[in-house]
C-alpha cells in the first residue's frame, strides 16, 4: 500500500476516521527510509544486501547504544511530567465515578507498580507521545477502536484512554502486556 496515496475519509456528525481500511492517513514531512535491522547478517541477507541501493540495505543494530528517538511532538509533550499527568488522570476518573477510598487505594497501587514498569523498560517518551496522540485525536473528534491484545492490561493506558477496557475491574495483569 502507498502511504502517499489520498485519503479516503468516512465523515461522521462529529468525527472523521482516518484510516477507512484501503487507504491510509498521507504522511506529513519528510519520509524517513526504512531501514531493517538485525541481530546478525546471514548469507541471505548478505545476497539480499548485494541486489538493493545502500538506503534499502539490512543493517545490524548497535545494541552497545542506546537507540535515541527524535520524537516530532511538540515542546510541552517532549517536557511532560508522565507521572503526575497519569496522576491527576486517576483523580479525575475517581471523582467522575465516584470511587470509595479502597478503590481509590488500590487503583493508585496499581498506577504506581505500572509506572515503575513503564519507566523499568525506559517507556515514559513512548508515553509522551501517546498522550500527544490521543490529545490531537480528541481534538479532532477523531474515533480509535476499544482497545484489543495485551495493551488493555494497562491501566495506565486505559487511564491515557488509549483503550476503554477498565483493567482493574476486569483483573486484567500487567505483566501480559509489558512482557
Amino acid at each position: 500500500m502507498d502511504i502517499l496515496q489520498p485519503l479516503n475519509k468516512t465523515e461522521l456528525n462529529d468525527r472523521t476516521l482516518w484510516y477507512d481500511g484501503t487507504s491510509s492517513y498521507p504522511a506529513t514531512g519528510v519520509l524517513h527510509s526504512h531501514v531493517l535491522f538485525v541481530d546478525k547478517i546471514t548469507t541471505e541477507i548478505k545476497q539480499y544486501n548485494q541486489l538493493v541501493p545502500p538506503e534499502k540495505q539490512i543493517r545490524v543494530k548497535e545494541t552497545n547504544d542506546p537507540l535515541k528517538f527524535d520524537w516530532l511532538i511538540p515542546d510541552e509533550y517532549k517536557n511532560l511530567n508522565v507521572r503526575k499527568y497519569v496522576i491527576d488522570k486517576l483523580v479525575a476518573l475517581a471523582e467522575q465515578e465516584n470511587y470509595s477510598d479502597k478503590e481509590k487505594a488500590d487503583r493508585a497501587v496499581r498506577v504506581s507498580k505500572e509506572l515503575k514498569l513503564y519507566e523499568k523498560h525506559t517507556l515514559f517518551d513512548v508515553l509522551r507521545v501517546l498522550i500527544f496522540v490521543i490529545n490531537t485525536l480528541n481534538n479532532e473528534g477523531v474515533v480509535w477502536g476499544v482497545g484489543r491484545g495485551s495493551s488493555v492490561s494497562s491501566y495506565v493506558l486505559y487511564l491515557l484512554q488509549v483503550h476503554d477496557v477498565d483493567s482493574v475491574k476486569y483483573e486484567l495483569d500487567i505483566a501480559d502486556f509489558l512482557h
